[in-house]
């Protein structure tokens, strides 16, 4: 009796620390079932490894950029950053071609290129709390969803930046901001038509932007538009996705740039929002002529704060898109009808 007595009591102590290192409970036979409930992780225990920077940060980029996602079109550089930095070189001007010369000897000219430095933008979420009685008493897996909400919110606020950037402040050849021309399309600002994509094709012709890789994405106002202008045509390029030759996608209007829709000036980042001056744009560009980097992804936690009685913690990302040549880039508005 004294043997059995000492055998339980072995297996009691190995059982223990094997269940709080595994996560989960331990069952041995009669023994397991009598000292489950000590072996069942605690909130400490799993608040710790909640909180574990190499299992949060693979789960928080997985999937970043999406295939729903204008930004997964642009060259992604990040090969070039160092020390969330990218090293570029804005290359000169291309050399004169000749046609049936008969004058030697032929021109040299030095391409003189430029060297760039870029600091990757800084991306900050702001700090969520979990209490310990919420992470108790939930029957669903409340970290992953606040994850969730975090990739999410960090995804749409790096296109949101990104859409501002692409939009061009001057109309130029290489730059163009085209207006609408339609009629009122109930919102007194003018409708966009399918001549409107028509004009915006033939500029990037002009300027001679390889046919293939070009992206336009068009507001929820300027989708509607061209529903309501021909419905046939616009079940067609949903089904192709694409239209006159540019690939198509959505965002929604609050993440697109505006532009003044008197004057035709661009707006400020993060101006206040101003629907009776301001109009959001389209926007579209060459996928080689915008370029998207990542750098440095990190986690800031504080676990078992003891005001709160819980964890806290947000997340950093070292991240950069914009356009490289300031080139191959447009945007659509809708002026005053």
């Amino acid at each position: 009796m004294k043997k059995l007595f000492f055998a339980l009591i072995a297996v009691t102590m190995i059982a223990v620390p094997v269940s709080a290192v595994l996560g989960i409970p331990f069952f041995a036979g009669a023994v397991g079932v009598g000292i489950a409930s000590f072996m069942t992780p605690s909130y400490e225990s799993t608040a710790m490894a909640g909180l574990n920077k190499e299992i949060w940060l693979p789960d928080l980029m997985e999937g970043f950029y999406a295939d729903d996602m204008f930004l997964s079109e642009c060259r992604d550089m990040t090969a070039f950053v160092d020390n969330d930095t990218i090293n570029l070189a804005e290359a000169g001007v291309n050399p004169d071609v000749l046609i049936n010369n008969t004058s030697y000897p032929i021109a040299t000219a030095q391409r003189a290129d430029t060297a760039l430095a870029l600091p990757l933008d800084t991306y900050d979420t702001e700090n969520t709390l979990i209490r310990a009685i919420e992470t108790a008493e939930l029957s669903y897996d409340k970290r992953s969803s606040v994850l969730f909400g975090h990739r999410m919110a960090l995804r749409m606020r790096f296109m949101e930046y990104a859409a501002f950037r692409i939009a061009p402040a001057t109309n130029g050849t290489y730059t163009p901001i085209i207006t609408a021309t339609g009629a009122n399309n109930g919102s007194g600002n003018k409708r966009l038509t399918f001549a409107d994509v028509l004009n915006l094709q033939r500029q990037f012709d002009e300027a001679e932007m390889p046919s293939e890789g070009r992206i336009l994405v068009l507001s929820a106002q300027h989708r509607m538009d061209l529903q309501n202008e021909d419905r046939d045509l616009y079940n067609q390029l949903l089904k192709d996705k694409s239209l006159y030759g540019f690939k198509l996608y959505s965002l929604a209007s609050k993440r697109l740039p505006r532009y003044n829709k008197t004057t035709g000036a661009k707006v400020a980042w993060q101006a206040t929002d101003a629907p009776s001056t301001d109009v959001r744009a389209s926007i579209a560009f060459h996928k080689d002529e915008v370029m998207r980097a990542q750098g440095t992804v990190d986690m800031f936690a504080r676990e078992k704060d003891p005001d709160e009685r819980g964890d806290k913690f947000g997340f950093q990302m070292r991240g950069l898109s914009m356009p490289i040549r300031n080139k191959g880039i447009a945007a659509i508005y809708s002026p005053a009808a």
